[in-house]
């Protein structure tokens, strides 16, 4: 008998919040499903997501482009070999200051080019006559 009156209570305590919750739920709108259509995505004049975003800005800069060209060899001065795993890296700076990098290939302007860089120095290569000549720049000491 103890039993059965506290299942009555109890059934009497939480009917109540019962139907609270079964009208709030009649009552509620049900969520809608996104309808969005066709969709096409395409990634022109996007960047590329797995690149850091610093090499992107470099790439796309221009002034990193002007930077590489034009110069002559009285312009620049050495400043240190950069070595990674994958490459080696010249370190120059122009005549207002300005640092830049060159790796083997990149030109300086049309006629002479970065040819290969080796611990301590940088080989210039240029074209003379249909002959290509070499020029060694060492790093200067302190």
């Amino acid at each position: 008998m103890k039993n059965a009156l506290i299942i009555i209570v109890m059934f009497f305590m939480f009917y109540p919040f019962s139907l609270f919750c079964q009208e709030a739920k009649k009552g509620s709108v049900p969520p809608q499903k996104f309808n969005i259509g066709d969709f096409n995505y395409t990634s022109e004049n996007r960047r590329d997501p797995f690149e850091p975003v610093y090499l992107a800005k470099v790439k796309n800069s221009k002034e990193a482009t002007s930077l590489k060209r034009g110069y002559e060899l009285e312009e620049l001065k050495l400043v240190g070999i950069l070595k990674t795993d994958k490459a080696k890296f010249a370190m120059m700076e122009d005549m207002q200051g300005k640092g830049m990098m060159f790796k083997k290939g990149d030109k300086l302007n049309n006629n002479l080019w970065v040819a290969d860089v080796v611990d301590g120095r940088v080989i210039l290569a240029y074209r003379l006559k249909n002959d290509i000549k070499n020029i060694n720049i060492d790093i200067p000491k302190k």
